[in-house]
């Protein structure tokens, strides 16, 4: 089971060469995804591996339905970039290339 949390639950333990936050989850680097709700509704998602931020973030709409996803490995974008909109149209896609 992946493990989801709240960013207040994570410990910052600097920065990495890329300017990105290295977070920690009780004394060990963090791998999971960071989830942030608006009154109960989830609005993102941040996936970290190691520590790091890498994988997959999305966006939501407060109405539930995604607004935005891409991917992040080593501070740098990569692959599909996609925007919807409130009524789930997809309305960009961008591909920022392979995987760094």
């Amino acid at each position: 089971m992946e493990l989801r949390v709240a960013y207040e639950d994570l410990e910052n333990k600097g920065f990495d060469a890329g300017g990105g936050e290295i977070l920690y989850y009780q004394g060990q680097p963090f791998t999971g995804t960071i989830v942030q709700y608006i009154d109960g509704i989830l609005v993102s998602e941040e996936e970290f591996e190691n520590g790091h931020l890498g994988g997959a973030q999305r966006d939501y709409y407060l109405n539930g339905q995604i607004k935005e996803e891409w991917f992040i490995a080593f501070n740098k974008r990569y692959g599909l970039y996609r925007e919807w909109d409130e009524q789930g149209n997809l309305i960009d896609e961008f591909d920022f290339g392979p995987k760094p």
